[in-house]
């Protein structure tokens, strides 16, 4: 290893203590698992790329500089996660199964990152960079929403040569922001030609992993689609999601940035909806380190924004000999006594790109040219009568026509279609599945393979069936599924709802896998139910808008179901007051404090009425965590007593010990240790009597910070470790990231520094991947001291100030203030 790390040109030679540290333990590690000799190959290979001697005079660089930092901390990270595997090891009862498994996968992640960094950097071949670009992505990235994976780039793309070499070139400009807009009709071909723009090879050389494609097509409203990029981002929940993003992007040098179907939300029908779309450009627009890239129905531009390419917007038809070769791609070539019709039909349909691609499927599925022509008319004809302007979109009649193709003795396909046509993020697999069962259909397969052949849908690498949205806006207008089959459809929904895990624990990595892709199609059928029925809810349509608002809020909180539902229960107080409880919850994990007082008090004030006094002692519980936050302790200290009263009452005693550990929490942020140490120490002897192994290692950690407060650093470290290693034996990531935060700064403040960073790059990984801005900017805050130590002013700064700047995104003042006392402090030794 050593003679490895020889050939290595400045800077990269700090990367090889890191790297040897991982190699003395080797054997100690592939004991563990076989699966982390192969990660060890990995990182030697990043190393090896390095020390080439081809390589000794390459001048660093930003990119490259980006490239080895990344990798410097994902070997640290590895290093902290294979040393909490290996320290678990010995209690195998306790140790997860899937410990290993998520240690190996987060770790190759990470390594994946830094290597599509290092390729891009050194100019490799661009079609595998964008494949291991891609593969980092669904490595690091949950798909709640709003997937970071970016589409396939296309494979027929005649006629957009001029549109494409144009964007492309402004795309890549580094000499002032670039804002793009490709506006059209739909069936333009607006969202194949920024795909194509995203996928360019001088584009993924300028921003490698920085390029990212949203749509707009699923959202309800801006507030949806905004909460939904945070998930493609990496950020947490807050009350002011655009801010976030805003701190996002403006932290990062370059990004690429598509917004795809923004007609959805900003022509909307609601003024409101379209002024709040053009109030979030205007600030989009005003991040310099942002390229923005817009495609949206119409012709009319949002306004006040300088689009650079302002003259050639609209994208026009297809010429006709682009639409020809669109048409031959895909249909082959014709007997010449055929292409007069040919030629005539292209023209009918305007050349428009997606009526030539239905058109071509249709040939490719073995209708004549001369059918298609009588057909096409007779559609035509028809589907003129009914448009009050005499107008026709061809598109539409290209729709139809296809429809008007599938067999009239077999109605599945066109089943199979309209319900596809409900679930705006597509039918997975197992759901199709499940539809085969219910609904009885003979040859599910059979009836998408029509469908499909009719390019009606298309079906992605992991077997999901989706539309174009031209075509499923149409369906979904204008065929309705039947509704025994629409019954079915809501079924299987609501048993994914059922399913959806409680808490955020890999303990229920099946479960939450289940649901996170299909929170998308939950969400639209619910709202749906909701809106276009005036029969009261079902008690089905309930108890899945609560599970998955409940599940949401521990991923991508989103209240826009309840604030449905609740007009429609206010005659059904046990209904409400749940609603309401868990409203209250959402609105805390936004940090609207206010919003989520008044929820809960109203809450309670049912549950009273109800005469369910744990209930209403519930929500005691969390106007306390909510006061708590905001530093009124004698307001939680009030609620947290009423509480615990009731709670003793009902001989609830695990109960009573979360209300005493809350209630430690109180006296540890008000500085009385000794009162903190008693509750804490009480409480924990309380859950493990009840087999509660998270919540009494919550206590040790606190424990042990409390000792580090008070300087016993050697008790401190006990029990933090302690904690640590009951939280690896749960799988539980973000308790982890805790407690590795607070170890850091017990090895800081044993001078341990390497061990101090190793530690705290741990929680901030965690927190990156979980995109929980508070672990964040604790462990920013914790690093600076560690740089302060050491007499790094200029370095601890910046981290104090990022750390600062995520704190208030927050609304978290106490961290807040806790940066601005560090800063001062740094001010006035600069002074002196």
């Amino acid at each position: 290893m050593a003679n490895m790390t020889d050939g290595l040109p400045f800077p990269f030679k700090a990367v090889a203590q890191t790297v040897l540290q991982l190699h003395q333990h080797v054997e100690a590690y592939r004991a563990i698992d076989s699966r982390i000799g192969t990660l060890i190959r990995n990182v030697d290979d990043f190393v090896e790329i390095l020390a080439k001697r081809d390589r000794q005079n390459i001048a660093p660089g930003d990119d490259i500089a980006r490239a080895v930092e990344r990798f410097f901390r994902a070997t640290q990270s590895i290093i902290v996660r294979l040393e909490i595997v290996r320290a678990t090891a010995s209690i195998k009862k306790f140790v997860a199964p899937t410990a290993v498994k998520t240690a190996v996968a987060e770790a190759e992640a990470d390594l994946n990152d830094a290597r599509t960094l290092l390729d891009m950097a050194l100019q490799v071949d661009t079609n595998n960079t964008s494949r291991e670009i891609l593969h980092a992505q669904g490595l690091a990235k949950s798909n709640v929403n709003y997937s970071s994976e970016l589409p396939a780039s296309p494979k027929i793309l005649h006629g957009r040569d001029e549109e494409l070499c144009r964007l492309v070139d402004f795309v890549v400009d580094r000499s002032c922001p670039i804002r793009l807009a490709i506006m059209g009709a739909g069936g333009l071909g607006k969202t194949t030609l920024a795909n194509a723009v995203v996928q360019h090879v001088k584009v993924a050389t300028t921003f490698v992993a920085r390029r990212f494609l949203v749509s707009a097509e699923a959202a309800a409203g801006v507030d949806d689609f905004l909460t939904g990029m945070l998930t493609t981002f990496g950020l947490s929940a807050s009350s002011d999601p655009l801010t976030s993003l805003l701190r996002h992007f403006r932290s990062h040098d370059r990004t690429l940035l598509v917004i795809d179907n923004l007609e959805t939300i900003w022509n909307s029908a609601n003024a409101q909806q379209r002024r709040m779309t053009e109030d979030v450009l205007l600030k989009l627009d005003k991040v310099t380190s942002l390229t923005l890239i817009i495609t949206c129905r119409g012709a009319d531009l949002p306004p006040d924004i300088k689009w650079a390419n302002r003259d050639a917007v609209v994208l026009p038809t297809l010429s006709p000999d682009a639409a020809l070769d669109t048409f031959t791609d895909i249909a082959g070539d014709i007997p010449a006594s055929d292409r007069p019709v040919r030629d005539a039909l292209l023209r009918e349909v305007d050349y428009m790109p997606l009526a030539v691609t239905l058109l071509a499927r249709l040939v490719v599925r073995g209708k004549q040219l001369r059918d298609l022509e009588r057909r096409w008319n007779s559609v035509h004809t028809s589907m003129l009568r009914t448009q009050p302007n005499g107008r026709l979109d061809n598109v539409d009649a290209s729709v139809q026509l296809s429809i008007a193709y599938l067999p009239s003795d077999d109605p599945a396909p066109l089943q199979l279609l309209s319900l596809c046509a409900q679930l705006p993020d597509g039918l997975r697999l197992l759901v199709r599945m499940e539809l085969e069962r219910l609904c009885g259909f003979r040859d599910l397969d059979g009836a998408l393979d029509v469908i499909q052949g009719l390019a009606l849908v298309y079906v992605t690498d992991d077997e999901t069936v989706r539309m174009l949205s031209p075509i499923r806006l149409y369906v979904l207008e204008k065929h309705i599924p039947q509704a025994d089959h629409h019954a079915s459809l809501l079924q299987i929904y609501y048993g994914i709802a059922r399913q959806a895990p409680p808490d955020v624990d890999t303990r229920f990595s099946a479960a939450r896998d289940k649901i996170l892709p299909e929170l998308s199609n939950l969400d639209a059928l619910l709202l749906s139910e909701i809106q276009q029925f005036d029969d009261p809810p079902s008690t089905d349509l309930i108890d899945a808008v609560y599970a998955a608002s409940r599940f949401s809020a521990n991923h991508v909180p989103n209240e826009r179901l309840l604030m449905a539902l609740i007009p429609r229960i206010e005659h059904l107080p046990s209904y409400l007051a749940v609603s309401l409880e868990i409203l209250a919850t959402i609105h805390l994990l936004h940090n609207a404090y206010d919003l989520s007082l008044e929820a809960a008090a109203r809450a309670r004030s049912l549950y009273q009425s109800l005469d369910r006094r744990s209930n209403a002692a519930d929500c005691d519980r969390q106007v306390a965590v909510v006061h708590r936050l905001k530093g009124n302790y004698p307001k939680a200290i009030a609620s947290l007593f009423a509480a615990r009263e009731t709670y003793n009452d009902l001989d609830r005693q695990l109960s009573v010990a979360y209300c005493d550990s809350e209630l430690a929490l109180v006296a540890h942020n008000q500085g009385r240790f000794d009162d903190a140490t008693s509750l804490f120490t009480s409480a924990q002897e309380v859950f493990l009597r009840l087999d509660e192994p998270a919540a009494a290692a919550v206590c040790q950690e606190i424990l042990g910070d409390i000792h580090r407060i008070r300087g016993d650093y050697h008790a401190a470290e006990t029990q933090l470790v302690s904690a640590l290693q009951t939280y690896t034996s749960l799988g539980s990531m973000g308790d982890i990231a805790s407690c590795s935060c607070s170890l850091g700064d017990v090895y800081r403040l044993q001078r341990r520094f390497d061990a101090a960073l190793e530690s705290l790059q741990v929680a901030y990984d965690i927190g990156q991947k979980q995109g929980d801005t508070l672990r964040r900017a604790t462990a920013l805050r914790f690093r600076s001291y560690v740089h302060w130590d050491q007499g790094q002013d200029a370095q601890a700064r910046r981290l104090l100030l990022d750390a600062q700047h995520l704190f208030e995104s927050i609304e978290f003042s106490r961290g807040s203030e806790q940066c601005a006392d560090r800063l001062a402090k740094l001010d006035s030794i600069e002074q002196a």
